[in-house]
């Protein structure tokens, strides 16, 4: 009978051992995405400060793809870009973001306007449908962008922000090893990118690659449209990950 005990107990410590591995790798993984969502928020938000062109300049690109070679051809399409930095690079990507996402002296094609609202309703209108379903979830989380910015809520960026913080709320959830809450959060986090990225981001990449007249901001549409679309496994696997330990704990 000890020996039956001492064998179980051993079972059930190395379960546990293998449980907090696994709680450790996904919070490691969710610390990734959250700040790559923060990274795509200020580069889509407003166009670039000295000091944010000098610290790309500085960025080693290599390896950070992975293995996905759309993000690789986004970071070789920016770094291609900002090895010939100089004086003028700042002000020139300016000049590309008013172009591109602002319509400033755009008159020939139509600009890559970073609202939801303007990629999915019928008459490309911001304020539309899009809005109220990006603010009611932004509500159910209570998370609100900055009033006094005056942007409507489902510019992409404010929608990047939004996932990032919902998953660092997923890790503070693993920490606290409340798992129902992780869960949910994470599902939350699902439904999001299914109702309100898939549905739109490859447009609006698509826009930028037609109307950005630098490599950088052309760079910058590959690297969003390839981690959006590799975001929709990466959360599949953790809310099946997180179902199951959820589980666990209820059992």
């Amino acid at each position: 009978m000890i020996e039956n005990q001492a064998a179980a107990q051993a079972s059930q410590t190395k379960a546990q051992s293998e449980r907090d591995e696994l709680i450790s790798q996904l919070i490691e993984v969710n610390a990734g995405r959250a700040a790559y969502y923060r990274m795509l928020a200020e580069l889509f938000f407003r166009e670039l400060t000295q000091q944010q062109v000098d610290h790309l300049v500085s960025m080693d690109f290599a390896g950070m793809a992975g293995d996905n070679a759309l993000i690789a051809e986004g970071y070789e399409d920016m770094h291609r870009y900002l090895r010939h930095a100089n004086s003028g690079t700042r002000q020139a990507l300016a000049c590309d973001y008013a172009h591109t996402f602002l319509a400033a002296g755009n008159y020939e094609t139509f600009a890559a306007t970073p609202f939801e609202s303007v990629f999915t309703s019928e008459l490309g209108l911001m304020m539309q449908e899009a809005r109220d379903g990006v603010y009611k979830m932004y509500c159910e989380q209570h998370i609100q962008p900055q009033a006094d910015l005056h942007v409507p809520e489902d510019h992409v960026s404010f929608e990047f922000e939004f996932l990032a913080t919902v998953i660092e709320r997923t890790n503070a959830a693993l920490l606290a090893s409340d798992f129902d809450r992780a869960r949910d959060l994470a599902q939350t986090v699902s439904n999001f990118h299914a109702q309100h990225q898939l549905n739109w981001v490859d447009d609006l990449c698509d826009a930028v690659l037609d109307v950005a007249e630098t490599r950088f901001y052309r760079g910058v549409s590959k690297v969003t449209r390839g981690f959006v679309h590799m975001e929709t496994d990466v959360i599949a696997d953790e809310l099946d990950v997180l179902q199951e330990l959820a589980g666990e704990k209820a059992a």
